[in-house]
């Protein structure tokens, strides 16, 4: 037993690592098998040249060449694992990142919040290159960034596998999605602060034509990528691309949906990994100043710089988690280093009653409001009517899920509300940031379960899975329309799919009404969102006959016979 004691106490590293990957393997596992939505599943199509010709993925050619490659190896039904697999490459190139630049102890923290954020749990099992693919690559480009600026600070003889990293990272991001310019740029900045080039007239002249350079290369390897790659379709992306750039002028742009997407990452990110940055000091900032810059550029474009709000912004703002993830893991490191021993267990005891008493609040009665009008649930918001379910979605995923906005607002007013009081009182600092982290990891469980079993306000696969199988099995139903395409690639793979339907108000109510009475048959609703009771939408079907109903507390799945459903009109 004393061998065995000394033995763990020796490897005490390998264990949390070991302990730490596990869990991770073992949350991502239990979403694999989520349906997919939307967008998710043309990846699927795209790994059939059958039915989709190549060169139809409006991105460089190394995203499709993955997923094409990989797709059949994993089989239509697993693509998941294939974010999964980059996910688990991140696990590791982050603890390695963290440890170039701080220690051991904060790679441990890192990789600790990389596991139980949400948001980073999301990304991980999104059937795309955002979360998980493009994040490889950045890590790959950091590690031989801080590796090279780490052998010049202590005057060793470059390697050149640093450089490689760092080449390999930067070309291979480019080739899967060309915001991965975004981190090229970044670092590039932080090089040129840290050789104080902006202070020196020549060299700015220097490193602007080393800039045009880069530039040029990059362009290059565009036009020189289907030497490599010949099913890459560069006109067909450079449409793709110029559809965000002209598709408004700026001021009329579709600012409230992007300002919902971007509250919705917010809201992904959690207090655990944004709140932390205000208690930042100089040094940690100085050694994560890349991934400051990492974060504010790529800010700046996803809002300001194209119009991205007919997109999936809260997929693309994924990029914040591996900045967010190092940089606080560094000032939770620091700070319960500093705080350890002098917490006493009354304290803690009391901790951990507060933080499951605001847990529990997600138990209380809550109103299930529409998703359009959004006015509805704005209108509670901003009335302090807090008890709703807030619902969550996407054009890559989730399927749909929802969580308690009173739970939500509360964990943030709360940390919020600690930053103010360490403003004024700093010696504060240390505890409060203990806080943070304790209502924080909470935040992210409860978001983490309800995406990956829906144990407190329902879960959308369990009642999709009954309604696909009783659609499957009922000959009389010949196709069926999808609301919100909740479910769409189920149905697909049965081959009764019609379309989908979208409720959203700006698609025009004339041209919706028309489909609906073309369209009389079958329909299949999962109710994330809900879909407004004084609409059209619920007018019709209130007058189809419900064929089948399975309900799991706030969400339900409802197959309509809509073929004698009366004629609606405006």
């Amino acid at each position: 037993m004393i061998k065995i004691r000394n033995f763990i106490k020796t490897h005490n590293y390998l264990f949390i690592i070991a302990f730490t990957l596990l869990f991770f393997v073992f949350t991502h596992i239990s979403g694999i098998d989520s349906p997919y939505h939307q967008d998710e599943y043309k990846w699927v199509y795209y790994s059939h040249p059958e039915l989709t010709p190549p060169g139809t993925v409006p991105h460089p050619p190394l995203t499709e060449f993955i997923y094409t490659k990989l797709g059949p190896i994993v089989g239509d039904s697993n693509f998941r694992l294939i974010p999964f697999f980059f996910g688990i490459l991140n696990f590791f190139l982050l603890l390695y990142l963290a440890k170039t630049i701080f220690n051991k102890r904060t790679a441990l923290w890192v990789i600790f919040l990389f596991t139980i954020s949400f948001y980073s749990l999301l990304a991980s099992l999104m059937v795309d290159v955002d979360g998980a693919i493009m994040p490889f690559f950045f890590l790959l480009m950091a590690i031989g960034y801080f590796k090279w600026k780490k052998t010049l600070e202590i005057g060793e003889k470059i390697e050149w596998r640093w450089i490689v990293f760092l080449t390999v990272g930067a070309i291979g991001g480019f080739l899967i999605k060309v915001s991965a310019v975004l981190p090229i740029i970044a670092i590039f900045l932080d090089f040129l602060i840290e050789n104080k080039v902006f202070s020196n007239k020549k060299k700015i002249l220097r490193y602007i034509l080393y800039t045009g350079g880069g530039v040029l290369i990059l362009v290059a390897i565009l036009f020189l990528a289907k030497l490599v790659f010949p099913f890459f379709n560069l006109e067909y992306s450079m449409s793709y691309w110029k559809h965000f750039a002209n598709s408004s002028s700026f001021l009329n742009r579709g600012w409230f949906q992007t300002f919902i997407q971007f509250f919705k990452a917010v809201l992904y990110t959690s207090p655990l990994l944004l709140v932390p940055m205000f208690f930042i000091d100089r040094e940690i900032f100085k050694k994560t100043r890349p991934f400051f810059l990492f974060f504010f550029i790529g800010l700046f474009f996803y809002l300001f710089v194209f119009d991205f709000s007919i997109g999936a912004l809260d997929r693309y703002f994924q990029f914040m988690v591996i900045p967010l993830c190092i940089i606080s893991g560094a000032i939770f490191s620091q700070v319960f280093e500093n705080q350890s021993g002098k917490i006493k267990k009354v304290h803690i005891i009391s901790l951990i009653l507060a933080v499951l008493l605001l847990f529990c609040v997600q138990f209380f009665p809550h109103f299930v409001p529409a998703l359009h009008p959004k006015s509805e649930w704005l209108g509670r918001a901003f009335s302090l009517r807090w008890n709703f379910l807030y619902p969550f979605s996407g054009g890559s995923g989730p399927l749909g899920f929802y969580m308690s906005f009173l739970f939500m607002a509360l964990s943030w007013i709360l940390t919020v509300l600690l930053v103010f009081i360490v403003f004024f009182k700093s010696h504060f600092r240390n505890i409060a940031l203990v806080l943070i982290f304790s209502i924080g990891f909470a935040y992210n469980l409860a978001f983490s379960e309800e995406y990956l079993f829906g144990k407190i306000n329902g879960s959308a696969p369990k009642v999709l899975a009954g309604a696909v199988e009783f659609i499957k099995n009922n000959p009389d139903i010949k196709m069926v329309t999808v609301y919100n395409d909740n479910g769409g690639y189920d149905i697909q793979v049965i081959g009764k799919y019609r379309k989908r339907l979208y409720v959203d108000p700006k698609f025009g109510a004339e041209g919706k009404i028309t489909t609906l009475n073309q369209y009389k048959e079958h329909y299949l609703e999962v109710n994330v969102p809900r879909i407004d009771p004084s609409s059209f939408y619920r007018k019709y079907f209130n007058s189809c006959e419900i064929i089948y109903q399975n309900t799991d507390k706030s969400i339900s799945a409802t197959v309509y016979d809509c073929q004698n459903a009366p004629l609606l009109t405006l």
